[in-house]
């Protein structure tokens, strides 16, 4: 079998043997949210662990707003180094969001307000109410900037008989610049975060600590994952009245939010019964910090002294996993098939569908592989602060619906994907171009499409891609950049001569090959890039 639809790398999936016992293979994934074949779930999402350097639980499938509007209660830990030594604050963070659109300029304005309930045994208390309002201004080549300002805040913090506060906005400055490029499957987005607070030591008098912080801020949202990291650079500062400025700590920190997703097959236990197994998604969010702090220890009345302490810890949380039970066709004819576990696993995500007439070494047509395609790359999530409202209207008229393509009837059967795909910018058509709906999709203009549909096409170098393959001169011009790029990620691979054979057709067993590590690069290889590779676990 061709290299590039070679089965993934991880442990075969067991079935069941004549014991009937039930077996199990895991294979671990990072994501941000639930994978499920509804579209209406809930997911762990940009922000949940707030801009203070800690940690949330995040959102999960199972939890449910606590308001109409989009409002949510995560756990949530943060390490606080006021007194010279780290003291970690456990409670609860609870956010909330408002969006409005001005609907000529599309631009908009989100407002979201953390509110944290913390506190470390009885006498160690910290309260915090902020507001952030963001403008979200689209550009024409389709990216959106965002632009944060604190409008208000308030603090108190209570440790031992120390007391720091936050009384308004005057003395929490911030600003927060985010660049989000939205593509056809993933949402990208890197920024920077600068703040600085100034908290009063006691209830009264001119004695100050001020904490200037420093932070690069960059994640992805998709649907088989997110990850967000922060790396945060921190220094605290004493400022007594008639004295000269002190430093008293100097801190890293490195925060990384995800979620951990898990696939199980279970065979089921009776033998006489029309469900032979299924897989079994489940899902926990993962956020984990690491801390350095370089602190001056502090006398009796909280002056530093000339000995300074290293501190490294780290902290973590995470969810409840979750569980949804995948479709589960049976699947007698494929059972031994090399490609057996990915073929199910399609089937599970509904991609496949017509258990009882599929063959797995049957050509796939060009609007079947977007039909399925959909099912394995949907549309990024939308947070609920963002998704429209619902509104009535009533019309007499009659809605024309027009086709992206010359040869895709509005009555093709897969006419919904095909203008989904389009409308998405996975494929590309103006009414007039023809997609040759019925012919067999080549390996060059699969590649093109997974690209495509991750926006990675601008890795490839100018002017000509030069793939590592021996055919690559038989790679079509429109592919050159896409299989430069999915080489370069994992995706493909050569044949053990080193060819690709560009223009070959391919099965859908090669086709649920070529699914399974598109899956395994969303959830596992792109995590890594962007936190494992920030990050030092």
């Amino acid at each position: 079998m061709h290299k590039l639809f070679e089965r993934s790398k991880t442990e075969k999936y067991k079935r069941r043997g004549k014991t009937g016992k039930r077996t199990a293979i895991s294979v671990m994934l990072s994501a941000a949210i639930l994978l499920s074949l509804s579209p209406g779930n809930i997911y762990a999402r940009q922000g949940d662990s707030g801009y203070e350097g800690g940690i949330s639980s995040g959102e999960t499938p199972s939890m449910t707003s606590l308001s109409s509007a989009s409002k949510y209660e995560f756990q949530y830990q943060e390490p606080c180094f006021l007194t010279g030594v780290p003291v970690i604050m456990s409670g609860t963070l609870t956010l909330s969001k408002k969006l409005k659109e001005d609907t000529k300029t599309k631009t908009q304005t989100l407002t979201s307000t953390y509110a944290y309930s913390l506190r470390n045994g009885t006498q160690n208390t910290l309260s915090r109410t902020l507001t952030f309002v963001t403008v979200i201004t689209p550009k024409d080549n389709g990216q959106k900037v965002e632009a944060t300002q604190l409008t208000a805040a308030k603090e108190n913090i209570k440790i031992g008989n120390a007391v720091y506060t936050i009384g308004s906005k005057d003395d929490y400055e911030l600003t927060k610049s985010i660049l989000n490029d939205n593509k056809p499957a993933v949402n990208y987005y890197s920024g920077e975060i600068m703040s600085k607070k100034r908290y009063r030591m006691g209830t009264t008098g001119s004695d100050y600590v001020v904490v200037n912080s420093t932070t690069g801020y960059t994640g992805y949202d998709q649907y088989w994952s997110s990850a967000e990291t922060q790396i945060i650079k921190q220094t605290i500062e004493q400022q007594r009245a008639g004295k000269a400025p002190v430093q008293v700590g100097d801190i890293s920190m490195e925060v990384s939010t995800t979620t951990k997703k898990e696939l199980e097959y279970y065979e089921n236990l009776p033998e006489q019964s029309s469900i032979a197994g299924g897989y079994v998604q489940t899902q926990a969010n993962e956020n984990i910090l690491k801390y350095t702090a370089d602190l001056s220890e502090l006398d009796s009345k909280r002056n530093p002294t000339t000995k300074v302490v290293k501190h490294t810890d780290s902290l973590k949380l995470e969810s409840f996993p979750t569980s949804t039970r995948m479709v589960s066709p049976n699947l007698n004819q494929i059972r031994g098939h090399a490609s057996e576990e990915n073929i199910a696993l399609l089937f599970g995500l509904e991609a496949f569908k017509n258990p009882a007439a599929f063959d797995p070494q049957e050509y796939i047509s060009r609007s079947e592989f977007v039909d399925a395609f959909l099912k394995v790359a949907p549309a990024v999530p939308l947070d609920p602060a963002f998704k429209p409202k619902k509104t009535s209207t009533r019309t007499s008229k009659n809605v024309v619906i027009v086709s992206p393509f010359s040869d895709v009837a509005v009555s093709n059967p897969y006419f919904t994907s095909i203008e989904d795909a389009t409308k998405r910018a996975i494929i590309s058509g103006n009414g007039k171009s023809k997609f040759r709906p019925d012919e067999l999709i080549t390996v060059a203009e699969a590649v093109a499409i997974m690209v495509n549909a991750l926006g990675l096409n601008g890795l490839a170098p100018n002017p000509v891609p030069v793939t590592g393959f021996r055919d690559n001169d038989k790679i079509p011009s429109y592919a050159r950049g896409p299989m430069y790029v999915a080489e370069r990620l994992g995706l493909i691979s050569g044949d053990t001569k080193g060819y690709i054979y560009p223009d070959n057709k391919i099965t859908k067993a090669g086709f649920s090959d070529m699914m399974r590590t598109y899956i395994d690069y969303m959830g596992k290889d792109l995590r890594k890039e962007y936190v494992e590779k920030l990050i030092s676990y």
